[in-house]
């Protein structure tokens, strides 16, 4: 309801006979001025496209932002904690969609926080949460060390001689009443260069000094400290003055550092032994050590990365400069976290080199795994490399999970990657009997196109045995590749469009609501009369708009044209959606830690959809047992009048009805046909005929089998099972090594959030946005201009002369005087 406010009504005295209300007639002016704000609501900002609803360990998620539009994917966020609370409400908020309860799909919540991939070596054992000076690399000074200089140390005993070490070793209080505990001591062992260089770095950095190598040869290294001496003439203990004169300084009399260390072994197969320390510095601490390079820094923060990868830079960058007290730069964080990030993912480029090694294992780990990788052609024969470019999935347990599920109904669509190869991960979804999302293959490719849709649609057939004429039914978007490749392999599949994508190329033209409205309305038409119903409505609304969507063929997008052959009515390609936006953080991994957070996110789903299946009791699933309860409720309104021949006439409270055929399992408004689900009209009829008296099963019995708990169980029977390691991956025979495919950098940063789809808000904002509203001015009250640019101008539905209808509510004479102002304003520019 539209409530139209007169802008130049005057003032309405008051009235001294004021007459009371009664309660019902508040309650009914209250109503109106809900609907008023809904509508303004609606009318002035685009509504968050999301509906979520948790229940227990599963939710219902329609996720828009993770929707993808002409070709290009969205990248958000799908967890609103108030969304989760009320599921009606959300329904309410989403009118730009219309979501039923067909069109959600059931998602239960994996936890994918402890995701780890054993793809490369750690060779430095860092991610083992090791450091460098653990017990491998040092040997500790409670051990007993062999005099490696074969004769007694100042003729003291082997006890003696450790209890003397443990002395200097101990750690003692300075004058400021601070324990410092040593860093190099004598009778200290190393066991190769490379920890004593290590312990040297750390050394560094945690006292703020130069140190160095002065002597490096095979059995003798010194260390000492190059830092900077303070003089008595320097600015350290207060503003310096600078004499006039040149001081000349002799640079051989300079003093420095006296902190030394002298480590030696006495045979290259001996460890090496802290002999001699000074441990006395003289220097000035810097906040510019060299040792602190980004390597370092990777290699301490590299366990924070693995707990918390979303840390920002410049979070980074402050808890590291308030850590080690250094300078660091910006860069030099970003340097450092990138390469943590590689430490823990694996290398990008590395990792094409054992992509082979990955399908062998993941292949004896998974009966009934069928991968296939495909190449570019190579113009030379004789070369030993090919470059990659697409791989395949489609795991054992998915497959035979899916064969048993008995829909034949399958959601296809694509992601974007967000590494330094660019590339399209395809996804393949289907749908379970609690009308849940059912991954069944994958595929990561270099583009959307009909060329890697065909190839992908192909491998598809082959393991799930669809043949060019098999009945199977398609929902995508109306992504050109995804079309041609569905009519070249399949051309006897019926092919859905989702509805959302349709709607918002038709945004693009139409942005009034009412229509959008009238396009869900006749999406949702049943039958075929319903359907030109509708469509005459909306030609009659709009004729360009009849037009346009009269182009689209209604078998792809309308209720009326749909078969029964899927047992669902969806019009969204919501659950491909769903599946995708679980996979966003694993997008930007390299190649094989990609396809390995995808089957460690499959593998945990399958676990935790079983848990639930364990706790669900009943013939229907849960999801099917709701919806049919609500069918329940509307079949209480009708009568059902019987034939004698199994069929039912069904007549409505609103003057219509329909004819049920319980024989053929069939209704006139074809919801039976094409869900599997009795419509309100069957139940009526088969209340009428189990009030008769006559044998026939309950309600739940009429439902198509693939609702009911014995094949949701037997969907989840068949499990992932998990991998080995790197270390244990079988080695490919293959003659030809894999190289990444090609890519040119492009210029600028590299882009890792979709674009933005036509009048589409950002729901990154705390506010609404003010796009496409018409602007009243101030002055003139009319529309099109603000009061800044306001000239006497007339706007949008601004009146034939200017001071026609100046006067207004609450203006007076004083707006008359403001509106020659700017008149005489306009006549004197001219």
């Amino acid at each position: 309801m539209v409530i139209q406010v007169e802008e130049d009504a005057e003032d309405i005295p008051l009235q001294s006979n004021i007459q009371p209300v009664d309660n019902d007639t508040l309650l009914e002016c209250f109503s109106i001025l809900d609907a008023y704000d809904a509508d303004i609501n609606a009318e002035n900002a685009i509504q968050d496209q999301g509906a979520e609803v948790n229940d227990e360990n599963a939710e219902v998620i329609y996720d828009a932002e993770n929707a993808e539009v002409n070709g290009a994917e969205v990248n958000g966020e799908d967890e609103d904690e108030d969304e989760e609370e009320d599921e009606d409400e959300d329904e309410d908020e989403d009118e730009d969609f219309n979501i039923d309860d067909a069109n959600l799909y059931y998602d239960v919540i994996v936890d994918m926080s402890e995701f780890r991939a054993a793809v490369d070596f750690d060779e430095n054992g860092i991610l083992e949460g090791q450091t460098t000076t653990t017990s491998e690399h040092i040997i500790d000074e409670e051990v007993e060390v062999v005099d490696t200089d074969g004769a007694q140390v100042g003729g003291f005993e082997n006890e003696d001689r450790n209890t003397v070490i443990r002395e200097l070793s101990k750690s003692r209080k300075c004058s400021h009443e601070e324990v410092h505990q040593k860093a190099f001591r004598v009778g200290q062992t190393f066991r190769s260069k490379e920890d004593i260089s290590r312990f040297i770095k750390i050394h560094s950095v945690e006292t703020r000094r130069e140190i160095k190598l002065a002597k490096n040869d095979k059995i003798r290294m010194r260390v000492k400290c190059e830092g900077r001496v303070g003089q008595s003439g320097d600015s350290s203990s207060g503003p310096s003055t600078r004499s006039k004169g040149k001081s000349k300084v002799d640079s051989s009399k300079k003093e420095s550092c006296p902190w030394a260390v002298q480590i030696s072994r006495p045979s290259e197969s001996e460890y090496w032994m802290v002999k001699t320390i000074n441990a006395e510095h003289k220097c000035l601490q810097s906040r510019d050590v060299k040792a602190c390079t980004y390597k370092f820094l990777a290699d301490n923060i590299v366990q924070q990365i693995q707990g918390n990868p979303r840390i920002p830079v410049k979070a980074l960058h402050e808890e590291l400069t308030r850590k080690f007290e250094l300078g660091l730069s910006k860069q030099k964080v970003a340097r450092a976290k990138s390469m943590a990030e590689r430490l823990i993912s694996g290398d990008y480029k590395l990792q094409y080199g054992v992509l082979r090694d990955y399908v062998l294992e993941l292949q004896n780990s998974n009966p009934g795994t069928t991968v296939r990788i495909d190449v570019y052609p190579e113009g030379n024969p004789s070369s030993t490399t090919r470059t990659f470019r697409r791989i395949y999935v489609c795991l054992g347990a998915l497959k035979l999970g899916f064969q048993a599920g008995l829909r034949d109904f399958l959601g296809v669509d694509g992601t974007f990657l967000k590494g330094p190869y660019p590339g399209q991960v395809l996804t393949v979804v289907g749908l379970d009997s609690n009308n849940g999302i059912f991954p069944v293959a994958y595929a990561i490719v270099e583009a959307e196109n009909t060329s890697s849709w065909t190839w992908f649609l192909e491998l598809l057939g082959e393991c799930l045995d669809l043949g060019p004429q098999s009945n199977f039914t398609f929902i995508s978007d109306r992504q050109k590749g995804i079309v041609q490749a569905i009519s070249k392999v399949f051309p006897s599949a019926e092919h859905r469009f989702c509805l959302r994508h349709i709607q918002e190329n038709f945004r693009i033209h139409w942005k009034d609501i009412e229509l959008r409205e009238q396009v869900w309305k006749c999406g949702r038409a049943t039958t075929i009369n319903h359907f030109k119903t509708a469509m005459t409505e909306l030609q009659q609304m709009n004729e360009r708009a009849h037009n346009w969507l009269s182009q689209i063929p209604a078998c792809h997008w309308s209720k009326s044209e749909f078969t029964g052959r899927a047992h669902t009515d969806c019009l969204l390609n919501n659950l491909c959606e769903v599946f995708n936006s679980k996979l966003e953080d694993g997008r930007d991994k390299p190649i094989i830690t990609c396809l390995e957070y995808i089957r460690h996110y499959l593998m945990k789903r399958l676990c935790v959809v079983q848990q639930k299946i364990d706790k669900c009791q009943g013939l229907l699933t849960p999801t099917a047992t709701q919806l049919l309860e609500d069918i329940k409720k509307e079949a209480s309104k009708f009568t059902a009048t019987y034939n004698g021949a199994g069929k039912y006439q069904v007549n409505c409270p609103w003057q219509d009805q329909f004819v049920v055929n319980l024989n053929e399992r069939t209704c006139t408004c074809r919801y039976w046909e094409i869900t599997g689900l009795p419509c309100k009209h069957a139940v009526c009829a088969i209340w009428d005929k189990i009030q008769n008296g006559e044998d026939t099963p309950d309600v739940e019995e009429w439902v198509h089998h693939c609702y009911r708990m014995s094949t949701w169980k037997a969907m989840y029977l068949h499990k992932i099972d998990p991998i080995n390691g790197r270390s244990m991956w079988p080695k490919s025979e293959c003659p030809f090594a894999l190289n990444p495919p090609k890519h040119h950098k492009q210029v600028g940063r590299p882009k890792k959030k979709r674009k933005l789809a036509v009048d589409e808000h950002s729901t990154q904002t705390s506010k609404l946005t003010r796009k496409y509203l018409t602007v009243t001015c101030a002055k003139c009250h009319n529309k099109g201009h603000n009061s800044r640019t306001c000239k006497g101008q007339g706007g949008i539905g601004a009146s034939s002369s200017v001071g026609a209808k100046g006067k207004s509510k609450g203006k007076g004479k004083g707006y008359e005087v403001l509106l020659s102002r700017s008149v005489v304003c306009r006549l004197l520019y001219l």
